[in-house]
């Protein structure tokens, strides 16, 4: 608060931090002078989203924001950040391995593979209508809560998967049920579809079309 000029005197700060903890949760007369080891794991978290709002920030990056919270907590702290997202108007760039909480805070998602964006769009299309290979795969890996399903995870890898990072092709191509000889040749453009961005060969019009059936392509 000193560093960035926040306030002008003790008291204004002592207010500012109460406003920002209140706007998570908590408050400063009950965690006033405690120590680290004082806290939940939870309430660190919520101390931690806290300081980030202080100097009003227009993007909030969260990083895994929910990863080393208990999994009771973890819905309350997603919800925090939904609540927070429209209370202060500004954008939150959610970072996660966790697609179940990525579909709940989202409007857009991209999805990454290897430090490269494969599919972007709304997160309705993206994660219920996937169409790069990763995507589908991505999201078929994650099991069904209900015990008379089988689990359908279909992700497999391929000895040649190194070699073909190493390629100027596709990064994918080493696992992809769907490969063709131009994914090891050639790193796919950007496609737009609709309102989704994919970068896949299957969706380039100079390539021969291939009808995508991907519980035959994953088998």
């Amino acid at each position: 608060i000193q560093n960035y000029g926040l306030t002008k005197n003790r008291q204004a700060a002592i207010d500012l931090i109460d406003q920002k903890l209140k706007a998570v949760g908590l408050n400063y007369e009950e965690f006033a002078g405690k120590y680290p080891s004082e806290f939940s794991g939870g309430q660190l978290q919520r101390i931690s989203i806290a300081r980030s709002l202080l100097t009003d920030p227009r993007l909030l990056i969260a990083d895994e924001p929910v990863s080393m919270v208990d999994a009771s907590l973890r819905m309350s702290i997603v919800n925090l950040f939904k609540k927070l997202k429209e209370q202060f108007e500004m954008s939150v760039l959610y970072i996660t391995h966790d697609l179940a909480t990525a579909y709940y805070v989202s409007d857009r998602i991209a999805i990454m593979f290897r430090g490269n964006i494969v599919e972007m769009g709304s997160v309705e299309q993206v994660l219920m209508h996937p169409r790069h290979p990763y995507t589908q795969l991505l999201r078929d890996s994650i099991p069904q809560a209900d015990p008379r399903q089988r689990w359908q995870g279909k992700v497999t890898l391929n000895e040649s998967e190194y070699d073909e990072y190493l390629k100027q092709g596709c990064r994918f191509a080493g696992r992809c049920p769907m490969v063709m000889d131009i994914c090891r040749q050639q790193a796919p453009a950007d496609i737009p579809i609709g309102d989704v961005m994919v970068r896949c060969h299957l969706y380039n019009e100079e390539t021969e079309p291939v009808p995508v059936n991907w519980n035959e392509a994953a088998a």
